[in-house]
Formats: C-alpha cells, structure tokens, sequence
C-alpha cells in the first residue's frame, strides 16, 4: 500500500511543470492563447491519465509600463484637447474549464491533449467629450459575455534522462507540441465590430510549442518515497498570423516549483512562474465586415479602445504560487494553487492580472 501511494503522488507531481504554458501568460491575449496552464502531471506508469482543471483570472488594475494608471486617466489622456469618444477595460474575469487526457505509451514517450473551454466577461469604461472644451462624460457598459471551445493542443513529451523507472528522482524531458485554431477568433459585438483579440475563445493561428522540463527530487519520506520534489520547466510558444493579418506574440515561460511532501497523501507547494511575450502585430488586412467602408481599419485595430492597439501588447511577469496537492484516493488527486503578480512591466498600456486561481482534478487509469 505504501508503494501504490508514492506511485500516486509520483502520477501527481512528475512533469508537472507543464502546467505551468495555458498561461501564466494573461493580459494581452487572455486564456485563449494560454497553453502552459494545463496538465498537472503525467506521471511514471504507462497508460492513461485525465485532468479536469478550472481556473479564473480577475483583472482590474491598468499599468503603463510597471505603473498603475486609473482608466479615468487613460481616457483624460486620449481626449485631451479633442473632441470624441475612448474605451478602456474596467475589469475582466476570465475563465477557462481543461480537459487533459496524458496518454504515456512506454517509460520514455508520452502524449498530452488539452481540450479548453473558454467564458470571458469585461466591463468597459467609455468616455465622452462633445467639443475639445467640455468636461468628459464617463458611462460603464458591459460586453457580451465570450464563450466556447478554446484552442485545442497536443504535445509529445520525451523522457530524456532519468535515474529509475520506479520512484524516480532525477529526470528531464522535452517536448514539441502544436495548438489547432479550433476556437472562435472572429467574434463580433451587437454592432458588428470584431471584439477584441485578447477576449477571443481562440487565435485563430496554427501555434507551435516547445518544452523542457525536468523533476529532482530529494530527501526521505517516512514511506520510502522523496521529501521534496524541485521542478524547474521552460515552454516556448511560437504564433503565426491568422487569417485576418493578426500575430499574437511569441511567449516563454519560465518556472520553478518546489513541493513538501507533508504527508503520503499531501504535500504543499510554492511556484515562481516567469513570463515574457513580445509584442503582437498586425500586416494591415482590413476587416472584410466593418461597417463603414469609408473608414475601414485593420483587423482588430480600432483608435477608440485601447485593447485594439498592437502598440499595447507584450509583457514581462512574475508570479509566486502557492498551492497544494491531495490524493484522496488510489490514483485519484485534487491540487490547486493561487497565483500572485509580484512585478508586471507592459509595453504601452494595458490590463493586468490581480488574482489567478487554479482548481483540478487528476485521475490515472
């Protein structure tokens, strides 16, 4: 019984640095390009492992640069000296429902698909200004909420190195991957403009991924299996444009977990998740539906919203997470973890997240 459960927590923690691509990347694209924030674990034994996962991003504060600016000022800024009208994000929750089904073949070789189910909602400020003179007239609307199939990825994972086949407590891996445009990217809102790409269910690119991660484990648990687990893993996102000219930028992932078996059936963690996206961009294809012909701007580029600006994209962050693991049964384990922005540097000016939670649960067959 004592070696099923280390088995077990093996299942839940090895490879687990993979969930780290779905997303520690957030403001500018949303959940929909995430692919990192997925699978918790792949685990030694052959066959077939499925996670649940729910997790939800709460955004509210504005940056430009590492400083926090109110949407109020952002829209003061705008109109300054002019008439006309400007929109900025007061807030946006973003949630995401993954289905993860690892399929490990042999000792060495393993496949991982994410099936994501993407919701999104935001409030937006609009400010108003009749003449360059008048006061600014500010209102709170919210968009229709966005939902539906995400982008769906599989990944080939590869076992590189490690020191046992059972208890395993060095190992490294590397992986290539490939995220289909299966989710909705052309969105629009009542009055027929495109809604912005960051709150898109998908891309609508054909993504390429790479990862590396590796497991060393250390110390001595009183049933024979390790103390303490350290997980250092990098996942590279490569985009390409879409069929409307839009490039969401390419993304790496960094991060560090470090896990304390409390425990055979619990154990708490504590994450460092590093992220850096580089800026989007746009070939200047016209949106092929907007309404005024005269006035056609380039897909998803609008100068009346500051989500529709590639200039405010691209980002550096860093997060600390804590969480825990819990097997509550052979084979069966609930995990989650909450993560904490500790610095948050955007090009231009832009949404960032505030609170990030992360709720699964895995079972192996």
């Amino acid at each position: 019984m004592k070696f099923v459960k280390s088995l077990a927590i093996a299942s839940a923690l090895a490879l687990s640095t993979i969930s780290a691509g779905q997303q520690a990347y957030a403001s500018e694209c949303g959940l929909s390009c995430c692919i990192a924030a997925g699978v918790d674990g792949i685990g030694s034994a052959t066959g077939l492992t499925v996670s649940l996962q729910y997790d939800t991003m709460l955004m509210k504060t504005n940056k430009r640069g590492t400083n926090e600016i109110t949407p109020q000022q952002i829209i003061s800024n705008q109109l300054a000296g002019t008439a006309g009208m400007y929109a900025v994000s007061n807030s946006m929750t973003m949630q995401k429902i993954a289905a993860n089904f690892a399929y490990r073949m042999d000792e060495d070789n393993a496949f991982v698909l994410t099936v994501p189910y993407i919701i999104n909602d935001m409030e937006m400020m609009m400010g108003m200004k009749m003449m360059p003179m008048s006061p600014i007239v500010y209102s709170l609307n919210n968009m229709d909420t966005i939902e539906g199939l995400g982008d769906i990825s599989l990944l080939y994972l590869r076992d590189v190195y490690k020191d046992a086949d059972i208890r395993t407590r060095q190992r490294f891996s590397v992986g290539v991957g490939i995220k289909a445009p299966t989710g909705a990217s052309k969105a629009r809102t009542r009055s027929g403009h495109l809604v912005h790409m960051m709150m898109q269910a998908g891309t609508g690119s054909w993504d390429g991924l790479l990862i590396a991660n590796g497991t060393m484990a250390f110390g001595e648990h009183e049933d024979g299996g390790a103390q303490w687990l350290v997980s250092p893993s990098a996942t590279y996102h490569m985009t390409t444009r879409n069929s409307l000219g839009y490039k969401v930028g390419d993304r790496l992932n960094v991060d560090l977990s470090t896990r304390y078996r409390v425990t055979s059936k619990f154990n708490v963690k504590l994450d460092l998740n590093g992220v850096y996206s580089q800026k989007d961009s746009t070939d200047g294809t016209k949106d092929p539906n907007f309404l005024n012909n005269m006035m056609v701007p380039a897909a998803y580029q609008r100068t009346v919203n500051v989500l529709d600006n590639v200039n405010n994209t691209g980002l550096a962050s860093l997060f600390v997470s804590p969480g825990f693991q819990w097997i509550v049964a052979d084979g069966v384990t609930l995990s989650g973890e909450y993560r904490i922005p500790v610095y948050q540097d955007v090009r231009g000016i832009q949404q960032v997240t505030d609170n990030w939670f992360f709720l699964r649960a895995t079972a192996a067959f």
